[in-house]
């Protein structure tokens, strides 16, 4: 799962074994994607969420960030925001139609 930081106006995980970063002002939109997964084991069920955070840059570049659970997602979409208050959030009609969703 995602390790990401948001700093220096930047947000910056790694990708295999590849440092990267993205500058937040060059992001256009982000947006949260939930998805719940269950899986049957020889003790019982499981029942999880997966998170993600969905970013979207300027180029039309997007990068998915995937977390063990909803809250971590939201807290990386908060940090985004914080840092550029005017990025687009949400999976809106409007914005999909604006930023190519």
């Amino acid at each position: 799962m995602a390790k990401v930081i948001v700093e220096d106006g930047k947000i910056k995980y790694r990708k295999l074994l590849k440092q990267c970063e993205i500058p937040v002002k060059d992001l256009v939109w982000a947006y949260l994607q939930q998805e719940d997964v269950s899986a049957k084991m020889c003790c019982g069920s499981f029942n999880a969420e997966i998170g993600r955070v969905i970013v979207v840059d300027k180029n039309g570049k997007k990068e998915v960030f995937q977390f063990e659970s909803m809250q971590e997602a939201r807290e990386l979409l908060e940090r985004i925001q914080e840092a550029n208050p005017d990025i687009a959030v949400g999976y809106t009609k409007e914005n999909r139609e604006k930023f190519g969703g």
